[in-house]
């Protein structure tokens, strides 16, 4: 896709948003959502164990596998009944952001960067078996940390992306932390590495593990890690 016509689609995307679209709205409902999940599951946890505790670290590693499996199987091949979210995000999103233009332009265009509003109780209903096995198991305390942890992640990776697509040069884009992890993100956004690369959003723990962290020097058309 040319520059022009890059340009032409985005307009046209733009246009095409409702007028009724609220961006404040699209990012505070899932934001207080799922701020209000994580407080309610965290209510439920009484005489917590150190070793429920240390938990934690293990549950944000599953979050860490769970996005970098999603993305790659979810959001870059299409999989029955979920094709929108496949067309949504690797015909729409990555053909408006490409690396040399991450930032949007409009706030209407935080359509294209956030998940849908509901996003946020789907992914909680996604999560809920694991915590019904941890209940019936008797651990009620790790099926209230499984929740909490789970949904709190979801926060983080909507924040860092959507620090990411902020302008570079601004406050937020200017924090190191985020100018390092908007370079991996943006790696990602290369057509010709959005296939194989960097598919963890928010910290590349995954990405790592997987041997998907894409370096200079690295083939574009390197295919990904045995068992992948």
């Amino acid at each position: 896709m040319t520059t022009q016509e890059r340009l032409a689609l985005r307009a046209e995307l733009l246009a095409r948003i409702p007028r009724w679209y609220s961006p404040a709205f699209h990012f505070a409902a899932p934001a207080l959502g799922g701020a209000a999940i994580v407080a309610l599951a965290l209510s439920r946890i009484h005489d917590l164990q150190p070793w429920q505790a240390a938990c934690v670290p293990l549950f944000l590693l599953v979050s860490n596998a769970v996005e970098w499996h999603a993305h790659r199987g979810l959001l870059h091949r299409p999989a029955w009944p979920l094709e929108g979210l496949y067309r949504m995000h690797a015909k729409v999103h990555h053909a408006v952001f490409i690396p040399e233009d991450m930032a949007i332009r409009d706030r209407r265009e935080l359509q294209r960067v956030l998940m849908p509003a509901w996003g946020m109780f789907a992914i909680l209903a996604a999560c809920s078996p694991v915590a019904v096995v941890l209940l019936l198991a008797g651990v009620p305390n790790l099926a209230a940390l499984w929740v909490a942890t789970a949904v709190a992640y979801v926060l983080g990776y909507e924040w860092l992306h959507l620090a990411y697509h902020l302008p570079a040069g601004g406050r937020i884009g200017r924090l190191r932390a985020i100018a390092w992890l908007r370079r991996h993100h943006q790696r990602h956004h290369a057509p010709e590495l959005m296939l194989r690369w960097n598919f963890n959003v928010t910290v590349p723990i995954w990405d790592y593990v997987r041997g998907t962290v894409w370096r200079p020097g690295s083939a574009a058309t390197q295919t990904l890690p045995r068992g992948a």
